[in-house]
């Protein structure tokens, strides 16, 4: 089984490969996001929270063999960009 770390660094020749990443933390990001702003909004904060993670791949810092804290920082940026804009 290959380390989160080993799927973002390969994603950025192979974008497919950046699906495993979603199919891996996908639930988790949903419930913190979901016990943050209920849930009318994790659709949207999911959706824009692994956009954000795909775009910003290639500076995901590759020490680290999970991606969940860095996907729970951009999913809490998320949700206070939408907080603002309610």
């Amino acid at each position: 089984m290959s380390t989160d770390s080993e799927i973002i660094s390969r994603s950025i020749a192979e974008p497919r490969l950046f699906a495993e990443i979603f199919e891996r933390h996908a639930a988790a990001i949903g419930g913190y996001t979901r016990r943050r702003i209920g849930l009318d909004a994790v659709d949207d904060v999911l959706s824009e929270t692994f956009l954000v993670a795909f775009r910003k791949r290639a500076a995901f810092i590759t020490d680290a063999e999970s991606a969940r804290p860095w996907l729970l920082g951009i999913a809490t940026r998320v949700i206070g960009r939408h907080r603002r804009a309610e």
